[in-house]
């Protein structure tokens, strides 16, 4: 795995961006996963149809459909299955839908394509952040990640290398590094309440998953935010670190933890697989 920055302005439109990755080898020979912001999609649970697997897509339409209130004819989507059935057969079969305009997709695609560089995959912050998860699970245990950017916080929880939920928290990492000391305290105590409430409903409707803890990426913005929740949540709290799971030793600056931190969606990005659509074995 190998990472390099290429600045650019908020102004700056894309095809500037990819342009100038698409002139520096060896970038324009690696394939490439894209990651959609978090406004460019949308994420849906839904029950899964009672035909085969094999026409699952298909019969979906209808749901999903009425789930987006809009034409699904204008979207492109996949469906990822909740594995249940093993742990639970009564339990009604259920999937994530994933969802983006067409019009998103095919820009994007274009603005790859105009810079040279070999697009292979499409995916979504959620699945990027399960396949850093899925690495860190122990047997027989869900475990938990929170990670915080620009968009907000993002909640997944995986057992046995698959996401069995994922939410969002609507407070950016911007609130957390502009707060005095009273306002953190209160963003701390919302993502305690946050977080209670998604483990309480997960153990609902998950009762045959036990956590094995939490883990939180580590930024500076989010200083105290680790010690403020091991006091306030029964599940045990650690700080999310790859270094025992991924080799960097040629790239030395993901070695600090702050520094994964700030890469964790892309890192969880190029673990996918490209050409069976499964996480990477664990190796960087």
């Amino acid at each position: 795995m190998a990472v390099a920055e290429f600045p650019a302005s908020e102004d700056e439109a894309a095809q500037n961006v990819l342009g100038n990755i698409g002139k520096t080898s060896p970038w324009n020979t690696c394939p490439v996963a894209f990651l959609l912001p978090a406004g460019d999609y949308q994420f849906f649970q839904l029950e899964a149809p009672q035909v085969p697997r094999a026409e699952w897509k298909a019969a979906l339409q209808w749901p999903l459909q009425e789930a987006m209130g809009s034409p699904v004819a204008e979207v492109t989507y996949d469906i990822l299955d909740i594995p249940t059935a093993a742990h639970a057969p009564g339990r009604p079969k259920m999937v994530y839908a994933v969802t983006v305009k067409n019009s998103v997709a095919l820009a994007n695609m274009l603005n790859f394509r105009a810079a040279g560089l070999p697009l292979s995959v499409i995916d979504v912050p959620e699945l990027a952040l399960r396949n850093i998860s899925a690495m860190l699970e122990t047997a027989n245990r869900g475990q938990a990640c929170l990670h915080f950017d620009a968009s907000g916080g993002l909640l997944v929880i995986t057992f046995e290398g698959e996401l069995y939920s994922a939410r969002r928290i609507d407070l950016p990492l911007s609130l957390f590094s502009q707060a005095d000391a009273e306002r953190k305290a209160q963003l701390f105590d919302r993502v305690a309440l946050e977080l209670q409430r998604s483990f309480d409903a997960f153990e609902r409707q998950y009762g045959f998953i036990t956590l094995r803890s939490l883990l939180l990426s580590q930024q500076a913005e989010l200083s105290g935010l680790a010690a403020y929740l091991r006091e306030n949540l029964y599940i045990p709290i650690d700080d999310l670190a790859l270094n025992d799971a991924l080799d960097f030793s040629r790239c030395r600056s993901l070695e600090n933890p702050q520094q994964q931190a700030r890469y964790l969606l892309a890192i969880g990005a190029a673990l996918r697989d490209v050409t069976a659509g499964q996480p990477r074995e664990k190796q960087a």
